[in-house]
């Protein structure tokens, strides 16, 4: 099919900004909109010759508990790729399809703190550890513990003084190098969140680093200076404040961000540089060169998402947003979210009418709200994250480009980016598999997208079609007002949900929206209606003996239809009915879907030839919508019943292209 595409020449790229650019930060930064507990100075230089980081750092850190803090606990995330044994490569033998045991000693990764010292105290290196609060696996290094020499007090703050140095690994999985790209994230000690937890006990959050987890880091501000080979074009999280030719081959840049939870970077010498802006953010796209055709449909979309989600959401509060798009040899590093830089993926020659890379932009820069900036626990409650970053997602693809062929419109075929989301849940081997609601570790690798991503963005795609639009972006709106730099878990989420919906005058509808998320994140339930029959009866006329006192009404003929449904599922939900007759007029029933089965009867009238469960397709979380409906007549029989057994392929074949994600 490839040979068919009709590949989009660009005969001249945008205007190009050069490499030495300065992002401003005025007006951004004159106010603080976290607590900012953790804040890191960082002087790191990178050797490309060796692969290795060598840096200084400086940590303060204020403890905004009611409790003294005894130890610090810190990610050292490098240590996940130091060898087979860690938590994180343990049990499988590839990472994104391909093999990485066959490697050189200098292509693993680690991270080492070789000195941690207390501003006015000790030093407290030697009495460091390892620990491995999650699986206990000792062979893994991915979180650190420093016992302190003495407490923290509440409200006090501490300075640490650090010195490391670290391999950077041959890229696994989005951190490292491939040939001469790099791509730094989670690259430095890291503290935990110090918090309490669902028993309201206070104590380091700072799990593990597995396959199915992501990341969760306290606000701060970050003022780092990154010393590399002059050649590298570099982008980073915030503003680059300034640049420096050290005169020995390397320059140092500057960068600065406050309020964030992490900082990345990149750097390859043949990026192209591409700059935008939408109002006050300044838009820094890094494409790989024979990409660089490609770059107005990144920019495009993107001013498109921050126009959307400031509309629909609330405030960009930064003032910047840096893009990378990977060379292909380091795609592996792509679709992946930090605070204020993104990196995506494409290829040569993307056909218009696939949308994967704008989808792609988009889902990655939607995290900078509920992964960034809402900052919920990516560990433990994933969903509050992927799920409605991917919602989103939907959403704005859809909007910019229209629903039904947002995603795909090649050759004829067309469909969406819901379309999709749905059918990765519905298609899997067993949604019963397990709860949405738990910790990434208690995932497989096969099933935490079907559940985390695309079972949350369809719950609140469905509960957007039972309440309106219009009510939804109130109840996100006010989510997201009252919980960004805040930290909040899912039980906020559906406090907030539950407040929401009883604002409303239907409140039965109120209590079956909330049952709905409900059951839908913290249950393992199916939701799953059908119609199976639909008869058509001609009743004999009145006839027989009666006795006297029985009376009766004599009656020619009659016609009995009958509709029978089934739930075939254990999840209960209200749904419509709609029956077409054969005069072409119909009738909507209301089913509460208690029954495990139900006939509907009509007599006298005409003949029923078509039934239809939920014909406005507001349950998108029905997993087999091919037996929503039923007809007598089957050259009218609806077409999509056979074009969703056509996305189950497509589907497969998008994720081959998309494998990242």
């Amino acid at each position: 099919m490839n040979g068919r595409f009709c590949f989009v020449l660009y005969v001249s790229l945008l205007w190009l900004a050069p490499q030495h650019s300065v992002a401003q930060c005025d007006p951004f930064f004159q106010q603080p909109l976290s607590a900012r507990p953790a804040n890191y100075d960082i002087r790191v230089t990178l050797d490309d010759r060796s692969k290795t980081l060598t840096a200084t750092q400086t940590i303060r850190f204020t403890n905004t508990s009611p409790e003294p803090i005894q130890e610090l606990r810190m990610y050292l995330y490098f240590n996940a790729f130091r060898n087979t044994e860690s938590s994180f490569l343990k049990g499988t033998s590839q990472i994104f399809g391909q093999g990485f045991t066959d490697r050189e000693p200098n292509e693993w990764g680690w991270i080492t703190v070789d000195r941690i010292e207390r501003e006015g105290g000790a030093d407290l290196s030697p009495n460091k550890r390892y620990v491995q609060p999650d699986d206990g696996n000792i062979a893994d290094q991915s979180v650190l513990e420093v016992p302190l020499d003495k407490p923290l007090l509440p409200g006090e703050t501490g300075v640490f003084q650090l010195n490391w140095h670290a391999q950077v690994p041959k890229t696994i999985a989005r951190a490292g190098y491939s040939q001469d790209f790099y791509l730094l994230c989670h690259w430095f000690p890291q503290l935990g969140v110090f918090e309490q937890n669902l028993a309201g006990q206070w104590g380091w959050n700072c799990h593990q680093f597995f396959r199915t987890t992501e990341f969760y880091a306290d606000f701060g501000v970050y003022d780092v200076h990154i010393t590399t080979d002059s050649k590298f074009v570099l982008g980073a999280s915030g503003c680059m404040l300034s640049e420096k030719n050290n005169g020995d081959g390397t320059t140092t840049r500057h960068y600065h961000v406050e309020d964030v939870i992490d900082f990345a970077w990149s750097v390859y010498p043949r990026f192209t540089v591409q700059e935008d802006r939408w109002r006050d953010v300044q838009i820094r796209l890094l494409i790989a060169p024979e990409h660089a055709a490609l770059g107005p449909r990144y920019r495009h979309a993107l001013k498109f998402a921050l126009e959307y989600l400031d509309r629909h959401v609330g405030k960009y509060p930064y003032p910047s947003i840096t893009v990378v798009d990977p060379p292909f040899h380091g795609l592996r590093s792509g679709l992946m979210e930090y605070p204020t830089l993104i990196t995506v993926g494409t290829f040569y020659g993307m056909p218009q009418g696939i949308r994967t890379m704008e989808s792609l932009v988009v889902h990655e820069f939607v995290h900078q709200y509920f992964m960034g900036m809402v900052a919920s626990n990516e560990k433990e409650e994933a969903w509050l994250d992927e799920g409605f970053v991917t919602y989103f997602e939907d959403r704005i693809i859809d909007a910019a480009f229209g629903e039904k062929h947002a995603l795909v419109d090649l050759f004829g075929y067309q469909f969406d980016n819901r379309e999709l989301t749905r059918l990765e849940y519905t298609t899997m081997a067993n949604p019963r598999e397990g709860t949405v609601a738990r910790p990434g570790w208690y995932f497989t690798d096969t099933n935490f997208k079907a559940l985390i991503y695309s079972k949350t963005a369809t719950t609140l795609r469905t509960v957007q079609a039972l309440i309106g639009e219009e009510k939804m972006d109130d109840l996100l709106r006010t989510y997201f007002a009252r919980w960004k730099f805040k930290h909040p878990k899912g039980r906020d989420f559906m406090a907030v949900l539950q407040e929401e919906l009883l604002r409303g005058p239907d409140t039965v509808l109120a209590r079956q929206v909330y049952g709905l998320v409900e059951k839908s994140i913290y249950q393992a339930l199916v939701l799953d209606y059908a119609v199976v029959r639909i008869t058509n009866e001609i009743l004999p006329a009145t006839q027989g003996v009666f006795a006297e006192d029985v009376p009766t009404a004599m009656r020619g003929s009659q016609l009995l239809s009958k509709v029978e449904v089934q739930r075939k599922g254990d999840w209960v939900f209200p749904v419509d009915v709609l029956v077409t007759f054969e005069d072409g007029s119909t009738q909507t029933l209301h089913w509460s879907g208690e029954e495990g089965a139900k006939v509907f009867r009509f007599e006298g009238g005409m003949k029923v030839i078509s039934a239809q469960l939920d014909p406005q397709r507001k349950i998108g979380l029905d997993v087999d919508l091919n037996n929503n409906s039923l007809t007598l007549q089957p050259e009218t029989a609806p077409l999509w019943k056979y074009a969703a057994k056509s996305l189950f392929w497509i589907q497969n074949i998008m994720q081959t292209i998309s494998f990242l994600v």
